[in-house]
């Protein structure tokens, strides 16, 4: 069934450049489809609309496979790392009960009631980085436009005083690429956010922080360990995938000259060019590793028990029995809010009202105060999977 893909296919430059064609075949194949990742793990693909939603939600589906893979009695846990224990914390590597208890502890500062008292404050914050991208003529659309709003928004919300933000892209970078320094780069962050704590117990604020800090002093299950893992998954969360919103929705617009002008005529399209942003090129490709605790039944096929599942946001949201001519980019469709760029279910993205809210303003107030934004070079190839770290190249008159 699976012969003609490749045991790593997903990694081929080919694929790379354009993994859709691998997603539609994948769809196409009538099961999963086996593939091993780099670091010669075994895991089945899955790319249907319906088969990524039931594995989203399936039982037998998720994240501590420890609990479930019976051990050799001869061996022992070995000690974790620093890094490894925050890790292993991480909202997105744990199932219920734990999952439940903290994402109950952060989930009322993202509420949609919540997050829009930030909207003047953002839109404040988009107005005077277009200003200057604007008197500077050329501009870089990751570092003028879509870099600084993230950044700024999440770090107020969690309570980072504006002096140590810089230090956060760093750490984010470093974290994010999953390279030599990421390790490094979270046991610095933790040692931060000690003195971050500890200021906070002296001096509460209005803040996440400070919500956190008093809830672990009142004995509510909250260690260091989950305190740290906490905060840096919304501060990388909240930056690295809000940027790669961003940025994909400017490089869609200005490579689609009549959305960009549909947009331009009418502003209020923006948070159509949002979800439709988020469904043509939302910022998961594939959920984080998920794990089968049993021989499961899906997609037409059989996963066994301990592999890998890729469930595909992308190959999901571009499932032409769900949506209209899936591969075309149209900011007027009608069955946009069918894509689950955001996931679904327990795991549904916490900062998902916030994303959307920080993107929306960013494309209402460029397509304003920016009209005549270009790219820079409108030969480039803009399809690469390196626009968050590369840059974006633009021109916008003075």
């Amino acid at each position: 069934m699976f012969a003609e893909f490749g045991n790593s296919e997903l990694w081929d430059p080919a694929v790379r450049r354009d993994p859709h064609r691998f997603y539609d075949r994948v769809r196409d194949s009538g099961g999963p489809v086996l593939q091993v990742d780099p670091a010669g793990n075994r895991f089945w693909v899955i790319a249907g609309h319906a088969d990524v939603l039931t594995g989203l939600r399936h039982p037998a589906i998720g994240h501590e496979v420890h609990r479930h893979c019976p051990r050799p009695r001869q061996s022992a846990p070995r000690p974790l790392s620093e890094a490894a224990r925050i890790e292993s914390r991480q909202l997105i590597s744990l199932d219920p009960p734990d999952h439940t208890r903290l994402r109950g502890l952060v989930s009322g500062g993202f509420t949609t009631r919540a997050v829009a008292r930030l909207e003047p404050w953002i839109t404040d914050l988009a107005d005077r980085l277009i200003a200057r991208a604007r008197d500077r003529g050329r501009i870089d659309g990751v570092r003028d436009l879509a870099d600084p709003v993230p950044v700024n928004v999440i770090a107020e919300l969690v309570g980072v005083p504006r002096p140590d933000r810089p230090r956060f892209r760093g750490w984010s970078a470093a974290i994010v690429s999953a390279g030599v320094d990421g390790p490094a780069a979270t046991v610095e962050f933790g040692a931060y956010l000690d003195e971050l704590a500890a200021r906070r117990r002296a001096d509460p604020a209005e803040d996440l922080i400070s919500q956190l800090v008093a809830l672990e002093e009142r004995g509510d299950r909250l260690d260091r360990d989950e305190l740290v893992a906490l905060v840096q998954l919304l501060l990388v969360a909240g930056q690295e995938t809000t940027v790669d919103l961003i940025v994909n929705g400017i490089r869609l617009l200005l490579t689609h000259p009549e959305q960009w002008q549909a947009l331009r005529a009418d502003p209020s399209l923006a948070a159509a060019v949002v979800e439709e942003t988020l469904r043509y090129r939302g910022p998961v490709e594939i959920v984080p590793p998920r794990f089968a605790f049993e021989d499961i039944e899906i997609a037409g096929g059989r996963i066994p028990a301990f592999d890998r599942v890729g469930l595909s946001l992308w190959g999901a949201n571009r499932d032409p029995t769900v949506f209209d001519r899936p591969h075309v980019f149209d900011i007027h469709r009608a069955d946009v809010r069918r894509h689950i760029a955001f996931g679904h279910g327990i795991h549904f993205c916490l900062g998902a009202h916030l994303a959307r809210l920080e993107s929306r303003i960013m494309f209402e107030r460029i397509a304003r105060r920016l009209p005549d934004l270009r790219l820079a070079d409108e030969s480039a190839d803009l399809d690469g999977f390196r626009l968050h770290q590369d840059g974006l190249p633009l021109l916008a008159r003075r």
